[in-house]
């Protein structure tokens, strides 16, 4: 394992010449790449009546995933990864990556959109408009949102527990383990930032077995907390203990 916690001109040139000579790239985003960006982290643990819950909900959303522009931090990640066959698996409900350029077809939003809303229950797996359903709170027209299927709160289409809406996502899904299972005899480069423990199973747990199972595929990982992988894995891998957004700055210079 190549453990780093300062980017010199050596170990930048380690890095690129990894990502350079990769057929191919899987990037995996966790909330450390959102907090480099300047992103708040979303209180989604805050648990809010029906009658408040998108009066609580409607600054986060105008400043985090309506209003913002394109940000240095993705926009450097889309110049690294410019020329590359690369997919993306974001955790993160912003819209950042939309407006960097990324190609969709080659991204999958692990854990929902800001932009959408579900029935709190999920009862009909659809999803809806977060900008009609604040539209007629602000014109005065409803007093709560609710789901045209069943008259249950709508609420943000963001993973928190098992009622959480994949259906938009379906896609995405296997378009992400098809390009994994076409990666088996090219060289792969999993390059994972800011993903942590807090739900290791979407992208950290199955970022290791990869790498450790796949017999061309190696680790970069960017992670100022929690940088180091598993003892099986430290022959394949680069950890950087620096923040995403000057490791990405870096690497782009």
């Amino acid at each position: 394992m190549k453990f780093i916690e300062h980017l010199g001109l050596a170990e930048k040139a380690l890095i690129k010449e990894q990502i350079q000579n990769a057929d191919k790239v899987l990037v995996g985003l966790g909330a450390g790449m959102a907090l480099s960006a300047g992103l708040k982290p979303l209180p989604l643990d805050q648990r809010q009546s029906k009658e408040n819950y998108w009066h609580f909900w409607r600054p986060y959303l105008e400043e985090q995933r309506f209003q913002q522009e394109s940000n240095p931090v993705y926009d450097d990640l889309m110049t690294l990864l410019a020329g590359k066959d690369y997919f993306i698996i974001d955790a993160n409900p912003d819209g950042m990556l939309y407006r960097s350029g990324v190609d969709l077809d080659r991204l999958y939003k692990v854990q929902g959109d800001l932009a959408r809303a579900q029935c709190q229950k999920n009862c009909s797996h659809k999803v809806y408009p977060v900008r009609h359903s604040l539209q007629k709170l602000e014109q005065g027209k409803e007093k709560e949102i609710c789901c045209p299927e069943c008259g249950a709160p709508l609420v943000l289409n963001v993973y928190t527990d098992k009622d959480f809406c994949e259906a938009p996502y379906e896609k995405q899904k296997a378009a992400y383990f098809r390009f994994i299972n076409s990666s088996d005899k090219e060289r792969l480069v999993i390059l994972e930032i800011g993903v942590g423990y807090t739900i290791p199973e979407m992208m950290r747990f199955p970022f290791e077995y990869i790498v450790q199972n796949h017999r061309n595929a190696s680790l970069i990982r960017v992670n100022t907390l929690h940088p180091l992988c598993v003892e099986e894995n430290k022959h394949k891998a680069i950890c950087i203990a620096c923040d995403a957004g000057t490791v990405l700055k870096t690497l782009v210079e």
